[in-house]
């Protein structure tokens, strides 16, 4: 690795598949990951962030101050937390009476590991049940959803396995792989909490086959290379109505769009032969 070159963690990875599929704008994959630019969390982004801290202490690195909660009734006698912040508080007891459960000695929190073009910054390093393993917390909306690709049902479904939250999984079992050379397997767990029914939380603990390290350390170095050539050349924009009205960049970026493009198509009697 040269000086300076960025390693490819796995939210790089996610976004570079989308770039190559035109999903994702580069102008904006250029500010996040390049230039280093952070914007503000969502209100889910920030929920997300104070149920983290208080199960782990550690903050955001893309927003890195201590996250303070929403309340209700502020300033007055019966201040308290919002519903959704109500909610993901008693999931901190739900995290904590887990941790006891499955007898979880927290190693570390925050901590970053790299191997080679590769790095990724674990949530939670610790031993379970005396066996070293990566534990990643999160909290979503989406619970319960089978549809989305973001949805935590079926994420393993044979006919479309959901790739944007597996390959965290993959990748940082790559990461512990190369770097825990002296032990046989790692293991990696998703600790899923929901921010819409206080009692929906699951684990899974996610396995994989031999073949996959192979195949994911070529997509990282594929995926290097493109990230140097694109740096060189200049990213490209993939402006739409819907990703540029969301964009954190949309007042200043030249390529944004307020209007649709004209689409041009043939009719033609061939299309009913």
């Amino acid at each position: 690795m040269k000086k300076n070159e960025p390693q490819i963690t796995q939210s790089i990875l996610k976004n570079m598949r989308d770039y190559i599929d035109g999903k994702e704008c580069g102008l904006l994959f250029k500010a996040r990951y390049i230039d280093g630019k952070t914007f503000p969390s969502t209100d889910g982004q920030a929920l997300g962030n104070w149920f983290e801290y208080k199960c782990t202490g550690a903050l955001n690195p893309y927003d890195p101050k201590i996250p303070e909660a929403k309340l209700s009734y502020k300033g007055t006698a019966k201040e308290k937390l919002s519903a959704n912040y109500e909610r993901m508080s008693k999931q901190v007891e739900n995290f904590k009476t887990a941790l006891k459960h499955y007898n979880v000695e927290i190693v570390s929190v925050g901590e970053t590991l790299e191997f080679g073009k590769a790095k990724g910054t674990c949530d939670i390093i610790a031993k379970v049940n005396g066996e070293l393993s990566i534990i990643d917390v999160k909290s979503t909306g989406l619970f319960n959803d089978k549809w989305s690709e973001f949805g935590w049902q079926e994420i393993d479904n044979a006919f479309r396995p959901k790739l944007k939250l597996l390959t965290q999984a993959l990748h940082y079992k790559y990461l512990a792989k190369n770097i825990y050379k002296d032990l046989k397997n790692v293991p990696f767990y998703f600790w899923v909490f929901s921010t819409k029914n206080e009692n929906d939380f699951k684990i899974i603990r996610v396995e994989v086959a031999e073949d996959d390290y192979w195949f994911h350390a070529k997509e990282i170095n594929d995926m290097h290379q493109l990230l140097q050539m694109e740096i060189k050349q200049g990213f490209k924009a993939h402006p739409s109505i819907d990703k540029c009205a969301k964009c954190p960049l949309k007042e200043e970026c030249p390529e944004a769009m307020d209007v649709p493009k004209v689409e041009t198509i043939y009719y033609t009697n061939e299309m009913f032969v």
